[in-house]
């Protein structure tokens, strides 16, 4: 199904030059931003079933981590197209732990307004952003990663306990 495709989900590197994109529902994490337009077009929240989502998104880059992680021995050319993948992961999560749809056209305003962010993020996603194809770019985005699922997961244990 072809969906048209938002500003907010336009950066130099994810759609810089498209206008709708198509998308098979069955594959909800390609293209980039997949789910998020779905969800958005269904208007549908997907944090309100952020543990379920948030597994997902886990389980994929643990996947597409592991494809990576030995092409940085040489091959680390190769490894672009899954960093940029990563990093629309990581968004997604990132603006859903914040129950926000996805805006990577404005993520370093964004980012400021979070109440669940991680460590110094502007600079850390700047610099991947920049080089996402550099095994430090790698290290960088696995460790936010499990830094956001982390605090992702204390978050929403609070917001459990809070609710009674």
């Amino acid at each position: 199904m072809k969906y048209k495709l938002p500003d907010q989900y336009k950066h130099q590197l994810f759609y810089p030059d498209l206008d709708e994109v198509e998308i098979e529902e069955s594959n909800r994490f390609e293209p980039f931003f997949a789910a998020d337009l779905i969800a958005m077009k269904n208007d549908q929240k997907p944090w309100e079933d952020l543990e379920h989502w948030s597994g997902l998104i886990q389980r994929e880059w643990e996947v597409l981590a592991d494809e990576m992680r030995p092409l940085f021995e040489g091959q680390a050319d190769q490894t672009y197209d899954g960093m940029v993948k990563g990093l629309s992961l990581f968004f997604t999560l990132l603006y859903w732990t914040n129950e926000q749809h996805v805006s990577v056209a404005a993520w370093e305003e964004d980012i400021k307004n979070f109440e669940v962010a991680i460590m110094n993020p502007q600079e850390r996603i700047s610099f991947i952003l920049k080089r996402p194809a550099v095994y430090f770019s790698f290290i960088q985005l696995d460790e936010m990663f499990r830094e956001l699922i982390k605090t992702s997961a204390k978050f929403n244990a609070i917001k459990k306990r809070k609710r009674g």
